[in-house]
């Protein structure tokens, strides 16, 4: 009688250490994809600019029966230790305006914000304060007053401005400082009524864009290698 003896069992060694490097390297992978989700996005937001490279939303209505539409209090900060200041993020700005009527001149500026209240003390004007995008609805702060002493295009405080009949474009550098973007008739007289659209180059896009690709890669390869590694590396013990 032949008697086999059976070879005792073999099973792989698992530790703390190792499932504890397969939690980092799952939550790496998911970190990673995010930003590879991310970066992806920022690429196609980039191929949407217009032929002069702005990102422009659709034009929408405005109206007010005063004599002034004024978005107040652009505080822009271009320095400072940001990774991005908002020169970097914003570049140039731009504005485009078309009245309604199209035989009604129009006027566009944008001038530090405490010129532009001294122009418009006393006048009878409305503040953008508010824009719901879906459906589109603007919420202004109505500012009792007259009529304008002066038209705005005689003013010397404006950095940047545009006027006249058909399509008005206000294209900005943006620079530090507190700003107001004022729209109105170009004679000053009550009652505006224009589709208004904005955009800006945005030049950090492409580069935040391609470094979350790179970092989102780079995350990724990690966290398969962390969960790979304590895998393939487990050695057999007899028991």
């Amino acid at each position: 009688m032949t008697t086999s003896i059976q070879a005792p069992p073999t099973v792989r060694e698992w530790s703390g250490w190792r499932t504890v490097l397969v939690v980092l390297g799952s939550l790496l992978i998911i970190l990673g994809g995010g930003a590879l989700v991310g970066g992806g996005a920022g690429l196609w937001f980039h191929q949407q600019r217009d032929n002069a490279g702005y990102y422009t939303a659709d034009p929408e209505r405005f109206s007010t029966d005063t004599a002034a539409l004024s978005v107040p209090s652009l505080d822009v900060n271009v320095g400072g230790t940001e990774a991005f200041s908002a020169e970097d993020m914003l570049g140039r700005a731009r504005i485009r305006i078309e009245s309604v009527s199209p035989n009604t001149p129009l006027f566009i500026g944008i001038g530090p914000a405490d010129e532009v209240a001294k122009y418009l003390d006393g006048v009878g004007h409305d503040e953008l304060s508010d824009i719901d995008a879906s459906p589109f609805k603007a919420s202004y702060t109505s500012r009792p007053g007259g009529a304008p002493t002066s038209e705005p295009g005689s003013q010397s405080f404006w950095v940047a401005s545009d006027s006249g009949t058909g399509a008005r474009t206000l294209d900005w550098k943006v620079a530090d400082g507190n700003w107001t973007v004022l729209i109105m008739n170009a004679d000053g007289s009550p009652g505006i009524d224009a589709n208004i659209s904005a955009g800006a180059k945005l030049p950090a896009v492409l580069p935040i864009s391609i470094i979350a690709l790179a970092a989102g890669g780079v995350l990724v390869l990690v966290g398969i290698a962390l969960i790979v590694l304590p895998i393939t590396t487990r050695r057999a013990v007899t028991r």
